[in-house]
């Protein structure tokens, strides 16, 4: 069973903390900073054994994402990375001879959006980035911390 999973939010919001509570596990190794000049996707798959489910996990986190002090651009990257799977999946299904049993599926199947508890509105980047990740991908959105 493949499942993948990208993770939104702001840097330091808990993330990788609901996560490796989640699947009781620790995914990251590293901490991430403030100082990412762009949005960076880091995607790393990890095999999870649960009774006799073998579940391979690909979590995807948006490393960097609101930290700019240009933030226009923040969502591109993930929507370029979604559209990327897609693509990816798509030939592989178009090809004469298909290996879809062995193909490891990376297409986006949920979202996990953090949001900040400020405990006014939302973000305008939350609202545009929400809007533009709608159409292609389940959204969850989660009040962090």
């Amino acid at each position: 069973l493949c499942f993948s999973s990208l993770c939104v939010g702001e840097t330091g919001i808990g993330k990788s903390t609901l996560i490796d509570t989640l699947f009781n596990t620790n995914f990251e190794e590293y901490e991430s900073t403030h100082f990412e000049p762009s949005v960076k996707l880091k995607g790393q798959t990890y095999e999870h054994d649960e009774g006799e489910v073998r579940l391979k996990l690909t979590i995807v986190n948006t490393v960097g994402f609101g930290d700019q002090i240009n933030k226009e651009a923040s969502y591109t990257p993930i929507l370029d990375y979604i559209d990327e799977q897609f693509e990816e999946y798509l030939q592989e299904e178009l090809k004469i001879k298909r290996a879809l049993y062995r193909y490891h599926d990376t297409r986006i199947h949920v979202c996990l959006y953090f949001i900040a508890p400020t405990g006014h509105s939302l973000k305008t980047l939350d609202l545009l980035t929400m809007k533009k990740l709608d159409s292609k991908v389940n959204i969850i959105p989660v009040i962090a911390k």
